[in-house]
């Protein structure tokens, strides 16, 4: 792989870290390629290849792009699997050979066609030189091999292969050209020159000028580059390994030294002796839920964020599922969109019924709304807990990461250009490390985890809580303490219902929802419902030109 290949091929890599990955059209593998290119007279090359595809889908067919050197023409394509000839239909230099089959399979598929010429004759020799395959292939080959056969037995044959093909040449006893490159990746140029004695194509007309001295200035030239290159990858090996070493254990020391400063402080929190107690309100229950249970606010959350504004007198319950809104002053933006979810949009502006919300959630023209005034609720209550400032900033150690970043970065590319693949991977695998600790790294602070310890012990107990503790709070602790186990714990929530409810008036317009549970219910059918609603073609054929002219790829469908 050249230096001017590793650029895309390290974007890749990065790329394929960072983001999902699409699946192709079909998912195969081309173990073992077999080239053989007879050469005639008459200066016509007659092509047979061999592939070996392995499927692990279902698929349609294999694809065999080929790209024709400026004067030369590709006739006669056909395609046989056991002798037996398969459908062939060609679109701008790709064949698509359909062999239907099912995931698990293997098959050979023999294509077959002739250049047309694709053979230069000169004074002393007459030379093929042709890319089978080019950068726009996109599959990559577990063992190719390509010869080059001459029209009879060859004493003078002269062989060169270019880029993957290069320095894999062997000249045989007959003369043939041999080139064995065994893997292939995917993007990259296969280009073979062989050159033989010129009275062997006896039907071709000689150019002025002579070829071989041509072939081996280009030899000596690849020599010199690869000899140059081999000194600079030993310098990169020299700069590039130690520099990695030593920052990645700087690095690894830095974020271990981070990690276990946070560790101790938390464990100094919770080594506290606990008794069960409310917490004071310092928070709304919703902000609670995301910053002690999780970020992705689930539909039990809105239950207890209805619980909360029923806490507050913003609403009152009049029947199991009926619900008055009493005030919309609120204390917080989550609390006034919610409002407007629930009484503007489902409701009638005062009123509204769990079975309205059932209804609404039904119709699939209200999805895209319901689905927006939700994520602005969990973006307002993401808000109110940014705005506690329960994490640390550590600007200047944050900004040492990002510029370590980008020095694993530098010498991921500066490794990969001279080929020490290992210590690029290992360079990519700490850039993203560091860049990782550079965007994530906010310590939660002491006040943080107190936070997190108080109300986290409080959803434990609460699990065998007695009747009588719980009926020693006072009502707003009730409410308080069962809205956040209602949102973080629904089968705990569920089987405590009848016990911390039964106290409360039914009639009192800042008791408890007389069925937490069923509320929750028809959040979660809304949830999954708009969700629901809000949530090939050819892979790996090659269109661009080689060194020597032609070029192609391999793909499936």
């Amino acid at each position: 792989m050249t230096g001017k290949k590793i650029f895309p091929f390290l974007l890749a890599f990065v790329l394929v870290l960072l983001i999902p990955t699409q699946a192709l059209a079909v998912d195969f593998e081309i173990t073992e390629v077999q080239i053989d290119a007879q050469l005639n007279e008459d200066g016509t090359v007659d092509v047979t290849e061999n592939f070996i595809y392995q499927f692990e889908d279902d698929f349609e067919g294999i694809t065999r792009g080929l790209i024709e050197q400026t004067g030369t023409t590709i006739e006669n394509f056909s395609a046989t699997e056991n002798d037996n000839p398969l459908k062939v239909e060609m679109d701008d230099g790709v064949y698509k050979i359909y062999r239907a089959g099912e995931d698990d399979e293997t098959i050979q598929v023999e294509l077959t066609y002739q250049i047309v010429g694709a053979i230069e004759k000169f004074e002393d020799g007459a030379q093929f030189y042709w890319s089978f395959v080019d950068e726009s292939n996109e599959s990559e080959y577990g063992d190719m091999t390509i010869s080059v056969l001459p029209p009879a037995e060859s004493n003078s044959t002269a062989a060169l292969g270019y880029d993957e093909a290069y320095n894999t040449e062997m000249i045989t006893n007959e003369g043939a050209a041999i080139f064995e490159l065994e893997y292939v990746p995917d993007g990259e140029n296969v280009t073979v020159r062989a050159i033989f004695e010129p009275e062997l194509f006896s039907a071709l007309t000689a150019q002025d000028g002579t070829i071989r001295d041509d072939l081996a200035a280009d030899r000596e030239q690849l020599e010199n580059e690869a000899a140059i290159f081999a000194q600079n990858q030993q310098t990169a090996k020299n700069i590039g390994i130690p520099s990695i070493a030593i920052a990645g254990a700087l690095l690894l020391a830095g974020i271990l030294l981070a990690w276990r400063r946070s560790a101790q402080r938390k464990r100094k929190i919770n080594n506290y002796p606990y008794e069960f107690f409310v917490p004071k309100e310092s928070m709304s229950i919703p902000a609670l839920l995301h910053f002690t249970n999780s970020i992705y606010l689930s539909p039990n959350v809105i239950s207890a964020a209805i619980m909360e504004l029923m806490r507050k007198g913003n609403v009152q319950q009049l029947s199991e599922d009926h619900f008055e809104l009493i005030s919309r002053k609120t204390d917080h933006a989550h609390e006034e969109t919610l409002i407007g979810l629930l009484f503007n949009q489902i409701g009638d502006g005062r009123e509204f019924t769990l079975e309205q919300v059932e209804e609404y959630a039904k119709n699939e023209d209200n999805h895209a709304d319901y689905n927006q005034a939700i994520d602005k609720w969990n973006k307002e209550v993401s808000a109110e807990v940014k705005a506690k400032d329960f994490h640390e900033k550590h600007p200047a150690l944050r900004w040492a990461a990002g510029v370590m970043s980008v020095l694993f970065i530098g010498l991921a590319i500066y490794t990969g250009i001279y080929e020490i693949f290992p210590w690029m991977a290992v360079s990519i695998v700490l850039a993203m490390l560091a860049l990782g600790f550079a965007i994530g790294y906010s310590p939660i602070t002491f006040e943080g985890h107190e936070v997190r310890r108080n109300w986290r012990k409080l959803k434990t107990a609460m699990e065998e809580l007695p009747a009588e503790q719980w009926n020693r709070l006072t009502k707003d602790e009730k409410q308080r303490a069962y809205a956040y186990l209602l949102g973080s714990d629904q089968k705990t929530a569920e089987r405590k219902a009848a016990v911390f409810t039964s106290a409360e008036s039914q009639m009192d317009g800042s008791s408890f929802v007389m069925n937490p549970i069923f509320m929750t219910a028809i959040f979660v059918s809304a949830g999954t419902t708009t969700s629901a609603s809000a949530s090939g073609g050819v892979a790996g054929s090659g269109t661009g030109t080689g060194v020597g002219g032609g070029g192609g790829g391999s793909g499936a469908f």
